[in-house]
């Protein structure tokens, strides 16, 4: 009698725990959909398979960032539109140059293999005269060392450095699906600072010089117990995490809330490409780091925030400065006030 009545109460329990795991179900399917969308967008290098991306998404996203900014103004009391800084696109003739005059230098292609197998692509500019100093440029999310650093290689290249230019991975012509904002990046500029050590005979001073999403894996980097040539490293518009980007683009452009989209979307991470968002963080790098740091960011940084640069800079327990631009944009410092960087930099490096 006892044994029935409890195989009644099971059968009724399971029973009516069914309608929950489906609403459950179908309550968390948007989730991972929009989730999932998230992922693709900002981490596959191939992308158009996200609906994100879709014209008609990109159109509600828009509508939506304008709604909230007139929500935003409307509330407050000043009556003045924040005045934008200076972006690339003000810079399209010098950007231009800088890229024409890279291209037409005799330079060298090298490939390397990274630890998990893919082909890594680099471009090389031996300095014009004799000189043991090098200068590693980093570019930055969905870009190319021509365009981020056209406005400075000629500058780095008749002061005699010699230049590496490489493809971070999933972007120009290096392998690879994935974008991992420095986290796997790290160890791609590792090898490729061995190798340069290695071609000089170690006999070198090697700089590290980095753009945005470059700016955080050179600082990443740092915590790989690089050789003993690095001599210092220019971080320029870093962020902090891939996860504190993550949540300041969300909130900004996409109107959702971290959790859970942000959660899922890391989950999914991990499940298909093995490394999570808060897997590495330039904050800890720099309590660790001995290797000097300059830090630049510009004061109208519409992308990463200027209290990022500041909190890696407060961070770092290495010799260091800080050097900030007021009318820069993002990555456009050596734009904006060219002379005010170009001697900021080379001070920096002939103390290094």
């Amino acid at each position: 009698m006892k044994n029935s009545m409890m195989g009644s109460m099971k059968a009724i329990t399971v029973k009516g725990m069914k309608p929950f795991w489906m609403a459950a179900v179908v309550a968390a399917l948007p989730v991972y959909l929009v989730s999932d969308a998230l992922f693709r967008t900002a981490i596959l290098r191939d992308r158009s398979s996200s609906f994100l991306e879709k014209q008609w998404m990109k159109k509600l996203l828009c509508k939506m960032d304008g709604w909230c900014k007139q929500t935003k103004s409307a509330k407050s009391n000043q009556g003045k539109s924040v005045e934008a800084g200076l972006k690339f696109s003000d810079f399209t003739e010098e950007i231009e140059k800088g890229r024409k005059w890279f291209q037409e230098q005799d330079k060298e292609r090298l490939t390397m293999t990274a630890k998990d197998g893919i082909k890594l692509v680099a471009y090389y500019l031996p300095a014009a005269v004799e000189s043991r100093k090098i200068l590693i440029l980093m570019h930055g999310y969905r870009k190319d060392g021509f365009r981020d650093f056209a406005g400075l290689v000629r500058f780095y290249h008749e002061r005699g450095y010699h230049l590496l230019m490489p493809y971070q991975r999933s972007h120009g012509e290096s392998e690879g699906d994935a974008i991992c904002f420095g986290v796997k990046e790290r160890y791609d500029l590792k090898q490729w600072i061995e190798y340069m050590a290695k071609r000089f005979g170690g006999a070198c001073s090697i700089f590290l010089n980095g753009i945005s999403m470059g700016g955080a894996t050179v600082l990443m980097a740092s915590g790989l117990g690089l050789p003993q040539q690095v001599k210092g490293i220019i971080a320029d518009c870093a962020f902090t995490s891939p996860w504190e980007m993550f949540v300041s683009v969300l909130k900004r452009d996409c109107h959702l809330p971290v959790f859970p989209f942000l959660y899922m979307a890391d989950w999914i991470c991990r499940r298909r490409l093995g490394f999570s968002f808060k897997e590495c963080s330039t904050i800890s790098c720099m309590k660790e780091n001995q290797i000097p740091v300059l830090f630049i960011h510009g004061g109208k940084d519409d992308l990463v925030p200027l209290a990022m640069s500041s909190r890696n800079f407060d961070a770092c327990v290495a010799k260091k400065k800080f050097l900030m631009i007021d009318r820069a944009a993002h990555g456009t410092c050596h734009l904006v006030e060219p002379e005010v960087y170009h001697s900021t930099v080379i001070e920096f490096m002939e103390n290094c």
